[in-house]
């Protein structure tokens, strides 16, 4: 399939360098039933990446209140602060954060009468991908070919809706990662063999009302059953929006856990 991606390096701000801009084309049939996704892309310093040295990359799935099309409202939770000079001077890395449209999912799932998705419900996984997902696929490829990436430092993360989609996505195709972190998310149990040889971990609030425990619950222990590892963080006290405790804590945090995972590594 044909695809087009762009760069465009903005102006370095005070707390770090503004992420770069990039765009997925997915045509169809049809030149007018084209999508474009937008993306953005957290560089690492310069520094970090002399003398062919490769760094990991984080690929980050946004939430459905940053659903659009201003390639922005993804920056909100977790990107910016990744691009950010302290965060990269601590771990020098990649980060892509594909938008999401307003009117689609990273998964497909069942909606109520109001069309709103029922993520309490859990998700069963379809024979392909959904577009936005697939944008995502080929936004990765196309980093991992143009840019300085540790291949077996691949990392999969995503909150609430793209917890969903980090799931759906690692079940896909396991071996590009060399871990995968669910926020407040879910997937679908039957599909957890598919993980069985990629470290996992699901961080939820205990008291969630949107999306329930159970649900990233349930994926633990299908992992488990299958064989797979899995680490799980749960929060008392917190909602739905778990991910700035998960993202944040020094000592059991996920990006802790994230960047000791080396794909190759000794189990």
């Amino acid at each position: 399939m044909i695809r087009t991606v762009t760069h465009t390096l903005l102006a370095a701000g005070l707390a770090g360098a503004v992420p770069s801009v990039g765009r997925v084309t997915l045509p169809s049939a049809g030149a007018a039933d084209a999508v474009s996704y937008g993306y953005r892309l957290v560089e690492p310093r310069p520094a970090d990446v002399q003398n062919g040295a490769r760094v990991p990359l984080i690929v980050f799935l946004h939430g459905s209140g940053e659903r659009g099309s201003d390639n922005e409202a993804q920056l909100k939770h977790f990107v910016n602060d990744a691009g950010s000079d302290a965060f990269q001077a601590k771990n020098p890395c990649f980060v892509l954060a594909v938008q999401c449209p307003a009117d689609e999912r990273w998964v497909d799932i069942a909606l109520d009468s109001e069309g709103r998705a029922k993520w309490s419900e859990g998700l069963k996984t379809a024979a392909s991908p959904t577009r936005a997902l697939h944008a995502v696929q080929l936004a990765i490829d196309e980093v991992m070919r143009t840019k300085p990436v540790d291949p077996a430092r691949v990392y999969l993360t995503g909150i609430s809706m793209g917890g969903f989609g980090a799931f759906d996505l690692a079940v896909r195709t396991p071996e590009k990662f060399a871990a995968m972190a669910s926020i407040c998310g879910g997937g679908d149990p039957a599909r957890a063999g598919s993980l069985r040889g990629l470290p996992v971990l699901v961080a939820h609030g205990m008291d969630d009302p949107v999306v329930p425990i159970a649900c990233s619950r349930a994926m633990a222990e299908a992992v488990r059953a299958a064989g797979g590892s899995v680490t799980v963080r749960e929060y008392p006290g917190i909602g739905h929006e778990a991910w700035p405790k998960a993202y944040t804590s020094e000592a059991d945090g996920v990006l802790v856990w994230m960047f000791a995972q080396h794909k190759g590594a000794a189990k």
